[in-house]
């Protein structure tokens, strides 16, 4: 079971990284999910960037927020290296 506490809204197709998301977001990472905790005081918008240079979808997390934003490991693209801000287009 995955509860979300805050707002998560993936983004359409055509999403744009710009760099590293700052360190007040965390990610963590099981076998299924790739999870992240919003601990900055304003909204971010993170995709996942995995170790074979795929990316995630786009999810705008408020402050406070902790959510599912991508697949565990065991997923297509393997480990996530890493959470990258990213722009709806």
């Amino acid at each position: 079971m995955i509860l979300s506490f805050g707002l998560s809204v993936p983004a359409a197709a055509g999403d744009r990284t710009s760099g590293s998301a700052p360190a007040c977001v965390a990610m963590s990472e099981s076998w299924r999910y790739t999870n992240a905790a919003n601990n900055c005081a304003d909204t971010v918008s993170v995709m996942v960037v995995y170790q074979d240079g795929a990316t995630g979808l786009c999810s705008t997390l408020s402050p406070g927020a902790y959510s599912t934003v991508g697949e565990g490991y065991l997923g297509r693209h393997g480990h996530p290296d890493h959470l990258a801000v990213c722009e709806v287009s």
